[in-house]
């Protein structure tokens, strides 16, 4: 004969694993309906202050970029003044730009609204620990002293698709910019 008690229990136990698996996969739906993937532009925005004669460094962090073909845009301000202050002195400025050589990312500067690319040159570079960057060529600016002046940068960094493959995935990528300015 079969044993009812154990015949509950089996029933109560498949009953059981139907219910778990059942939730599992209503949670991955209703999960499904409100999730999405969004890609944005980032607006981030870096301002140097140039009112001492002193070399400044920023490193950008790019977070999630990825090989989508998009371009994120980053501000960059390069003033004389800061907290009512005003460089005493003219003063002259170079911008360095120095990226690791991880991922290959293709970068654009571009002065105020100009749409041409102010990037000159890149170069290998080798530091002292023997790490490989890319350094590009600098650009020089001008401030008159006691004018308050700033100079807007929009620095463009593009991931193309055609580099849409696993070997990327946990690449980091470091950017610095290098604003270095002395009197005249």
């Amino acid at each position: 004969m079969i044993d009812k008690e154990r015949f509950s229990l089996f029933g109560k136990g498949v009953i059981f694993v139907v219910g778990i698996f059942l939730s599992l996969f209503l949670i991955k739906q209703v999960y499904g309906i409100f999730h999405t993937d969004a890609s944005g532009i980032a607006a981030n925005k870096i301002a140097f202050y140039v009112v001492n004669a002193k070399p400044q460094t920023q490193q950008i962090k790019i977070g999630e970029i990825a090989p989508d073909g998009q371009s994120y845009r980053y501000s960059v301000e390069i003033n004389n003044f800061k907290d009512n202050k005003v460089s005493e002195v003219d003063m002259e400025y170079t911008m360095n730009i120095r990226t690791t050589t991880n991922i290959p990312v293709n970068y654009e500067l571009y002065l105020g609204n100009d749409t041409t690319n102010i990037i000159g040159t890149k170069e290998i570079v080798q530091d002292a620990n023997g790490m490989y960057f890319f350094k590009f060529s600098s650009h020089a600016g001008n401030f008159v002293h006691g004018v308050e002046k700033t100079d807007r940068f929009t620095f463009v960094v593009s991931f193309p698709n055609t580099y849409n493959d696993a070997a990327y995935q946990d690449l980091i990528e470091t950017i610095e910019i290098t604003v270095d300015a002395r009197q005249v």
